[in-house]
């Protein structure tokens, strides 16, 4: 799986490598072939938790708050 943000919104999302598109939550599509790769991951879950890792780390981006 790769990680990447999104162009759009910089949400943090992740896709698995033979993708082609990712459409963010905020509607914008992304072609896989031209994000830059900021982490990798072995499976869904790891990549779930790197994803969310990083929004937690970014906390005064707009739309994104933690649960609870």
């Amino acid at each position: 799986y790769l990680i990447f943000r999104c162009a759009g919104c910089g949400r943090h999302l992740y896709a698995e490598e033979g993708a082609a598109t990712r459409t963010c939550p905020c509607g914008k599509r992304t072609i896989i072939k031209k994000v830059k790769v900021v982490s990798r991951a072995e499976d869904e879950r790891e990549a779930g938790e790197r994803v969310r890792a990083l929004q937690m780390g970014g906390r005064d981006m707009k739309g994104f708050s933690p649960a609870g």
